[in-house]
């Protein structure tokens, strides 16, 4: 029954395995202390099957792991077969997960879903990072043209051309030697 499923215990059997807790935990069935759960991390999905001890601490009975930078749109597979479970795979990983009212293709949606959206996070990350670089060059440019056309730097050059003036001036009408 569900009513046994505990999601503190989830997250407690989270922070023991991979030191963090779920972002999302996705409750697909219990039976007789074992749990089948989808969590989702912020670069990864996890499906396992949890089996309960008599004090109530989650042990890993079987695990799938997705993790978002191994995963392709449309490789999380899930068939039920002629028993009614639906049988998980993604690349060489598979899993027997109990059979449910919910469609496979449901499961795999979910999954997709969940992949897509920590894909789209790192896009956006990835997309922040060169827009920032974009800035700090055009910053750069911007700091050399001001840098070039400083005035400072004009009233340096004016004061050479009007010193190199005098000195034309003055070895022409002869008051300084050539």
């Amino acid at each position: 029954m569900a009513d046994d499923f505990d999601e503190d215990a989830v997250d407690d059997w989270s922070m023991r395995a991979w030191g963090q807790a779920p972002i999302e935990i996705a409750h697909w069935s219990s039976v007789d202390g074992v749990h089948e759960v989808l969590l989702k991390y912020s670069t990864m999905v996890a499906i396992l099957r949890l089996k309960a001890s008599e004090d109530k601490v989650l042990a890993t009975e079987r695990q799938v792991i997705i993790r978002v930078e191994e995963w392709n749109p449309g490789s999380v597979q899930a068939n039920r077969l002629s028993d009614g479970t639906i049988k998980l795979r993604f690349r060489r990983q598979n899993m027997i997960l109990s059979a449910m009212m919910k469609t496979p293709h449901a499961l795999s949606s979910l999954l997709e879903e969940w992949l897509m959206s920590m894909r789209g996070s790192t896009e956006k990350n990835r997309d922040q990072a060169k827009r920032i670089q974009a800035l700090k060059r055009n910053r750069d440019a911007v700091s050399r043209m001001l840098e070039q056309a400083s005035i400072e730097k004009l009233v340096e050059a004016q004061d050479q051309i009007n010193e190199k003036i005098t000195h034309v001036e003055d070895t022409l009408t002869g008051n300084r030697p050539a």
